[in-house]
């Protein structure tokens, strides 16, 4: 049977391919889905070949918002800047959100909602229609656990009475990796499922990064695509590219520097190093020898379906935690942001000369291809009577 599937997206650069989970299955099993996301992923559904439906706002693109959460992040730690963005900014945003997806699905009712699991706005809008709803981890979900209790449910409770709603609670969640990765104490109620990446994000780029006859290992580098959209942090998280590009030519191997916006301003004068503003990270990281990562959650598990040794340098939100978790499980080593290039070029070193971190990621690859399939109409029949996390 072919169902009506609502997804839903909140307005951070990365977040739809951190769904390619979800959306690729739907559609290879003949159902019909729709986008339902702010107009910043327009383009991100047509690539994919779904409806689009606009539903919040770029509320992460204003200039206020960015500086302000920068700020805090610069001044206060991480800590502070998960409160304030995750218990604070997007209970904030839930309202308009919840607004414009409860006009649409009254308008075309879905058969299921599967929203991101911090899409708080959607979260509410499928109860009070009394639709059937589970939460599509993004990475955030163990941050989100973490500071439910007390940050995010004080925050929502007045807008949850305002619809007529009980306390907040988070849907069943579905994960693209083994729960103990990233969750040291999974939810009851998630199910862990095999991880797709979209057709075009794996396609092989160009070899100018490395030639075929060079013997010299290649890197791969970046730090995430939201650390160099937001101003306040452009000149922190521009620094650690400078102090990376120049560990890269002291170690005098081939590299690929994804950048972003930082790219036009990041030069080197190794002919070795190649800085481009956008690669396709998934098909890079299939050639790579390491990878020099912000430790996105979707950037850690594209290093793992590549096989691919990482040096994570963790910034913000979920980050610096994953690069930890990752590191224990030897798929590779951990710096701080702050790192000079002679602490980057001994890490870089010691994870390229040690079999073992290439041994452990090959063994997680593994792991990951194991996970049973997502089976939507699956998914339906338990959505009917979701159960909540304890």
């Amino acid at each position: 049977m072919a169902l009506r599937i609502a997804i839903t997206a909140e307005p951070v650069p990365s977040h739809v391919s951190a769904l390619d989970y979800v959306i690729g299955p739907a559609l290879e099993q003949g159902h019909r889905v729709a986008l339902h996301a702010p107009p910043m992923f327009r383009l991100e559904a047509r690539r994919r070949g779904v409806e689009f439906h606009r539903a919040g706002s770029d509320w992460t693109c204003d200039p206020a918002v960015q500086q302000e959460a920068s700020e805090i992040w610069k001044e206060y730690g991480n800590a502070s800047f998960n409160r304030h963005v995750f218990g604070r900014l997007w209970p904030d945003q839930a309202e308009r959100k919840a607004r414009d997806l409860i006009a649409a699905w009254t308008r075309t009712r879905p058969d299921l909602v599967i929203a991101e699991c911090s899409d708080l706005g959607a979260h509410l809008a499928a109860r009070v229609l009394h639709l059937p709803l589970l939460a599509a981890d993004n990475g955030l979900g163990p941050l989100l656990l973490e500071l439910w209790d007390t940050d995010v449910v004080p925050a929502l409770a007045p807008l949850h009475d305002r619809y007529g709603q009980d306390v907040p609670v988070l849907p069943p969640m579905l994960t693209p990796a083994p729960l103990p990765w990233f969750h040291a104490a999974p939810p009851p109620s998630a199910h862990a499922v095999r991880r797709t990446v979209a057709s075009f994000r794996t396609a092989e780029p160009d070899r100018r990064g490395r030639a075929s006859s060079s013997s010299r290992p290649l890197v791969y580098v970046s730090l995430g695509t939201l650390t160099t959209a937001m101003a306040g942090l452009r000149s922190v998280v521009g620094g650690a590219y400078r102090e990376i590009t120049a560990a890269l030519s002291d170690i005098g191997c081939e590299a690929i520097v994804s950048a972003g916006r930082l790219a036009e301003d990041l030069h080197s004068a190794d002919p070795r190093i190649t800085v481009v503003e956008h690669a396709p990270q998934p098909a890079l990281l299939h050639r790579a020898d390491l990878f020099v990562t912000h430790g996105g959650r979707a950037s850690l598990l594209d290093a793992v379906q590549g096989a691919t040794p990482l040096l994570g340098m963790g910034v913000l939100a979920d980050q610096p935690g994953n690069t930890a978790a990752f590191t224990r499980r030897g798929l590779g080593r951990a710096l701080e942001l702050t790192a000079t290039r002679d602490e980057i070029a001994e890490a870089m070193t010691a994870v390229l000369g040690d079999p073992r971190h290439a041994a452990a990621m090959n063994t997680a690859r593994t792991t990951l291809s194991r996970l049973p399939p997502l089976d939507i109409a699956q998914l339906y029949d338990h959505a009917q009577a979701p159960v909540r996390l304890g």
